[in-house]
């Protein structure tokens, strides 16, 4: 598989903590200390003549309606060549920790996250693609796993609706912890150690035709 993106595309990624990872602190501006880091550095060591630029969009926090609130000046407003949407732990997590009422129920979700389609459809030209979050747990029947695969089969069905690539962080996971446990390739569950953002980072370019 050839790499996807043209010399000098512009690839913008958006999202939550997992995305942001510290981008507005001076010491990791403007990428941040995660997989959008470490896509940039892999795009620049393996393809140094695209001369390729990535941006991070990651608000740590962020739930799907807290996208919809900044798409037009994150997203509209800047028109990247690629944009990959990384939304939907926050969502589901509000369950289960910290204030329930701000979690998003499934059909909003679901409505929202076409809404962010739509739009970016309309007022870019971005080449869109879907990350699908994961859970480091791997119990299937675990609570937090159960309910986010009905998000996970949302955004497939979505990525099948728009003719849109989804990529799947998931099963990435679970193949990396048959050999090491969660804890190596997360803090919690969800917040990603190094190890884990390197994986996050490798399974998006790998979808994209990137090979080392």
């Amino acid at each position: 598989m050839t790499l996807l993106f043209k010399p000098k595309s512009v690839i913008e990624f958006i999202g939550d903590s997992i995305t942001d990872c510290d981008r507005l602190a001076d010491e990791y501006a403007p990428l941040g200390d995660g997989y959008v880091h470490e896509c940039h550095r892999l795009l620049q060591a393996g393809y140094p003549e695209l001369q390729l630029t990535v941006l991070n969009k990651g608000i740590s926090g962020d739930r799907v309606t807290d996208l919809k609130a900044r798409w037009k000046p994150d997203v509209l407003d800047v028109n990247p060549d690629w944009l990959f949407i990384y939304i939907g732990i926050n969502d589901v997590w509000r369950f289960f920790e910290g204030n329930r009422e701000e979690a998003i129920a499934l059909p909003e979700f679901e409505n929202t996250y076409r809404q962010l389609i739509n739009g970016a459809r309309a007022g870019t030209q971005a080449n869109i693609r879907l990350i699908s979050p994961f859970l480091a747990e791997k119990d299937p029947s675990d609570p937090f796993r159960s309910k986010l695969a009905h998000y996970q089969d949302v955004i497939n069905a979505l990525g099948t609706e728009f003719g849109l690539p989804v990529i799947h962080l998931q099963p990435a996971f679970d193949w990396a912890m048959l050999s090491k446990s969660a804890l190596y390739w997360t803090a919690d569950r969800v917040h990603p150690t190094p190890e884990g953002h390197m994986l996050i980072a490798l399974t998006i370019l790998r979808a994209c035709g990137f090979t080392l």
